[in-house]
């Protein structure tokens, strides 16, 4: 084979990969949200679909888990509540924050999957109370942030774990066309 079609092959083989994670996320976003939360908590989610995040993650770059990431809220912000609904915002601007600094995180290499998921999950709910802080311009939210911390580090727990399952069994299974 030629090296260019080589080439064509795997970066076809890349995005074909890509697209099945995205697709992934985006069915466990959704499946997600209609699993009822035992808890009185409202705005309290497990975090499934960041899996899907933190797989891309350590297979591809920081580039493609950006891309997915926004991708996969996108699409499920056009299907659920539609764009620049106050959901949409609120899942934006936790992927945004969540996002930046699990990256400033994962450059450092000082944490494992475990650390990234949870300080993820910790940064998601600030990000979103931020936001509802904007939207609706009052400040006794920010009670709330302590519960958003706590349950997000537990949820940050249990997604990384998933996480680190799925990547164990992955490596045997899949061979990857990374970065």
């Amino acid at each position: 084979m030629k090296k260019s079609s080589i080439n064509t092959s795997k970066r076809i083989k890349k995005l074909t990969q890509l697209s099945l994670f995205l697709a992934i996320g985006i069915i466990l976003n959704i499946v997600e949200s209609m699993i009822p939360i035992p808890l009185p908590i409202p705005g309290i989610k497990l975090g499934l679909a960041n899996t899907i995040g933190l797989i891309v993650l350590y297979y591809y770059s920081p580039k493609e888990y950006l891309y997915i990431g926004f991708l996969r809220v996108l699409v499920v912000g056009l299907l659920r509540s539609g764009l620049f609904s106050v959901s949409f915002l609120l899942s934006l601007s936790g992927w945004f924050l969540s996002s930046l600094v699990t990256l400033v995180l994962y450059k450092t290499k000082l944490f494992s999957i475990y650390g990234l998921s949870c300080t993820s999950a910790v940064f998601h709910g600030i990000g979103q109370i931020i936001v509802v802080l904007i939207i609706y311009n009052s400040f006794g939210l920010v009670i709330y942030l302590p519960v958003m911390m706590i349950t997000g580090v537990i949820t940050g727990y249990l997604t990384s774990f998933a996480s680190s399952l799925v990547l164990s069994k992955l490596d045997s299974h899949i061979s990857f066309v990374a970065k």
